[in-house]
This record gives C-alpha cells, structure tokens and sequence, in this order.
C-alpha cells in the first residue's frame, strides 16, 4: 500500500472516531478523580480526537497522573491507551510510531482483561480499534468487542445508558452487514433506532436500513 493511500485510510478512520467516540464520556468519578479534573481531561481527550496534538500529550500527562494514585482506576487505563493511539496517529512513520500504537492497544487490552464485563471499557477498546487502519490488523478483536456488547445489552440493558446502546448496536449492524447478515444487521439498527440518543447517529442507522 503506498503512503497516500496509507494517509487516506488512516484520515478517514479517525474522522469516523471523532464523531462516534467523542459521545462516550469518561466516567473517572466513579474512582473519585475530583470533578474538575474529570471535566479537564474530558475536554483535552475530546481535543485531542479533533486533531490537536497539543491536547493529546497533555490528557495522556493527566491521565499518567491518575493512574498512580488510582492504579485500579480501569476507566484512565483504557483512554490512556486510547490517548496512545492518538500520539501515534500524529507521529511521522516508522517504528516508534508502531511501537506507540502498540503501547496503547496494551493498555487499553490490560483495562478490559481487568474488567472484561464494564462495558464502558469495552467500548472505549471496540470504537478505538475499529477506527484504526484495517491494515493494522485490529478490525477482528472489535468486531468480538461489538458482539460481546451487543450481546451484553440485549441481557442486561440497564448497564448500558441511551449513547452506548445506540452505538454498540449501530456498530453491531455494520459488522453484520460486513459478515453478510443483511437480516441480523436490520434487527440490530433497529434496536439502535430505540435508544436514539444521537440524532445524528440515529439518521445513519435510519439511512443504514434504507440500503
């Protein structure tokens, strides 16, 4: 593949995290982080998603910070890593980019071994991921993260809020979509069109069913 290709790819996968992951706040009250801090790092990730570089190292030194006094803390771990992803986005090719990107797949797939049924973890690892370039070869353990997910919510939907069922089955539908289940992808959207937190997002799903 060469570099142009590469650059597109790699463009058009993180516009599409921007606008599905900036919806997935980060939930460090639960690990009681102090609520100005929680709204800080929350505007530097959201920064950070939106391309300024700046922002990215500066959410990745805040949440380094929580992570030492709060170690358990699986919520900073997984947008840590995440956060990592971003630092390699705007890295210029070659092996320390790789390396940072790996970084933060670690990070992100020690949160969710930590806690493999908070589904807000999950999330975080399966919209990172399945923003990444296919070439990357991370597209398969998303596309298990969304089923787990979708699975979860249909069994105990009240761990899910409105935002997060509508992306896990949004997401699900595509992946049914992909694998050839045009039936299946129907019954998930539509399950998305039930939780319709996102106009937005919900205008794709209706557009989705349309096809």
């Amino acid at each position: 593949m060469n570099s142009r290709l590469v650059l597109a790819c790699r463009a058009v996968a993180w516009r599409r995290l921007v606008l599905v992951l900036v919806v997935v706040l980060l939930v460090l009250g639960k690990a009681n982080a102090a609520p100005n801090e929680q709204q800080e790092i929350q505007a530097l990730y959201r920064r950070g998603l939106a391309g300024d570089k700046n922002a990215v190292e500066q959410c990745i030194e805040k949440l380094e910070g929580v992570l030492k006094v709060q170690i358990d803390n699986h919520y900073a771990r997984v947008y840590l890593g995440s956060a990592f992803t971003l630092r390699s986005r705007d890295m210029s090719f070659g092996p320390k980019k790789l390396s940072t990107l790996k970084r933060g797949v670690a990070l992100m797939n020690e949160a969710v071994t930590a806690a493999p049924d908070d589904p807000k973890v999950r999330l975080a690892r399966a919209l990172t991921t399945s923003a990444l370039p296919a070439i990357l070869g991370y597209r398969a353990e998303s596309r298990k993260d969304f089923a787990l997910l979708a699975q979860a919510a249909d069994a105990h939907p009240e761990n899910f809020d409105e935002g997060e069922q509508q992306l896990v089955y949004y997401h699900a539908g595509l992946i049914a979509k992909t694998q050839g289940d045009a039936t299946r992808a129907a019954a998930l959207w539509k399950k998305a069109l039930a939780h319709p937190a996102d106009p937005d997002l919900a205008a794709k799903v209706r557009a989705a069913l349309k096809e």
